[in-house]
């Protein structure tokens, strides 16, 4: 039975005089990002990542026939992670093993089991499309101390397997810049942690993330089965470009060296300073901040300063379907519309605002009755009254940047920069359904 939290209501207002500001039009263009090339055969990569390596012993090759393996699968929207999923299952079923689900996603899904499993099938990880079940429960077994107070947990059925196998993918964390990121050792401590161990890391904030989690990870590594991480990177089209099998013992290496790989091909809006910037979609599938902070250059940490592009306002339009309702990441917007506002599951968002310790993210901005019209209210408090000289930006998400919608400042600078690759449709207003829905064509 899906879960279902009572969704906040608000009025419908009438503010005298918005639908009457004027919008800007904006081309469709293609724009240069980092090439990292993607991977031609995801299947045949994943095997190369699993291979036991005849004549050379690791945990997994150590494993008996008929070993239950606990597969620990996250809540972010990574490129073909069905697919992934999949086939690591389907190899370990080959291996003779007797391979299951474990939700790894800290305290998502409301921090509950049933909702974790709601998560992972909005993601297309369902029982009957892997071919095997999902094992989601919220208990933990504490590993034990890493200092006064901070202990690691692990989820118990993962615990109690005679493997685990991790799936993570290795990129940028949203809030703090270091060696290591997120990636495997951050499904070890907070993803596989629950809704514990993403407190016991995020209680501390920078801290607990820069130098407790990948302490935490190695805590964890040394006292349970795992057996094999599969590190994934992505280029800067959203598209696997890396499929690395990591020995448990190499956990901290690799996640040192794939963060550099993602990190000089990460994708970015490549400018400096917008008037106004609309995402069409945010979501925990996107970002863990449902806009990746980083591109929209919104506050990390408390105190933390504001970094480029320096944005005067962001409109935010939509949630993501895969995100259920966590609409964590529209406290960094100045609008939201209201069939936005009506669907957010506040009961996800502040669970996970509380577990994380970041409770911007969750706060609502003001909410008007149309899409159009929060984009002309965006308008209206960017900075910029002549139309004509607005910096204005259109993406479809933080991590969706080949193509956007810009105004002819931002097209003319795109230009002196060798960043354009390709007009895509002159310019033209913004369009709008009947219910004053953008349609954006991106």
């Amino acid at each position: 039975m899906a879960l279902q939290y009572p969704t906040p209501d608000f009025p419908v207002l009438d503010i005298p005089g918005l639908g009457d500001q004027p919008l800007p039009a904006y081309y469709r263009v293609r724009i240069e990002q980092p090439e990292l090339p993607a991977l031609t055969d995801i299947e045949t990569s994943i095997d190369l990542a699993m291979d036991r390596n005849p004549g050379e012993a690791t945990p997994l090759s150590a494993l008996k026939k008929g070993a239950r393996v606990a597969v620990a699968v996250g809540s972010r929207g990574i490129a073909e992670l069905p697919t992934v999923v999949r086939r690591v299952l389907d190899r370990l079923k080959d291996m003779e093993f007797t391979p299951f689900i474990v939700p790894s996603m800290g305290s998502h899904g409301g921090g509950v089991a049933e909702g974790q499993i709601q998560v992972l099938n909005k993601l297309g990880i369902t029982e009957e499309a892997m071919g095997a079940p999902i094992v989601s429960s919220m208990e933990t077994v504490n590993l034990g101390e890493v200092e006064p107070r901070v202990e690691a947990h692990i989820d118990r059925n993962a615990f109690e397997a005679d493997g685990i196998v991790v799936i993570a993918r290795v990129k940028a964390h949203t809030n703090f810049e270091a060696e290591i990121e997120s990636g495997l050792c951050k499904m070890v401590s907070v993803g596989l942690g629950k809704a514990m161990g993403a407190r016991n890391v995020h209680v501390y904030g920078r801290r607990g993330l820069v130098d407790l989690m990948p302490r935490i990870a190695e805590k964890s590594l040394s006292k349970a089965p795992f057996v094999l991480g599969v590190a994934l990177v992505e280029n800067s089209h959203h598209q696997l470009a890396s499929i690395t099998g990591v020995q448990p013992a190499d956990f901290v290496k690799a996640d040192k060296e794939l963060l550099a790989l993602y990190k000089a091909h990460a994708p970015a809006i490549p400018f400096a300073q917008l008037d106004n910037l609309v995402v069409e979609r945010l979501g925990k599938n996107i970002s863990g901040t449902g806009m990746d902070i980083k591109t929209i250059g919104r506050e990390g940490f408390r105190g933390d300063p504001l970094r480029p592009p320096y944005i005067n306002s962001i409109v935010a339009l939509r949630v993501t379907k895969a995100s259920a309702g966590n609409g964590i990441g529209v406290g960094n917007a100045d609008f939201i519309p209201l069939e936005t506002a009506r669907n957010l599951d506040l009961m996800s968002m502040y669970f996970n605002a509380l577990t994380s310790a970041c409770m911007t993210r969750v706060k609502l901005p003001p909410v008007l009755p149309t899409e159009k019209l929060c984009i002309q209210a965006g308008m209206r408090v960017c900075w910029q009254p002549e139309i004509d000289q607005i910096r204005g930006c259109v993406i479809n998400s933080t991590s969706d940047l080949d193509t956007m919608l810009v105004t002819k400042p931002l097209l003319d600078e795109l230009e002196a920069q060798g960043k354009l690759l390709e007009v895509l449709q002159d310019a033209e207003p913004l369009a709008f359904d009947a219910e004053g829905r953008l349609v954006s064509n991106l």
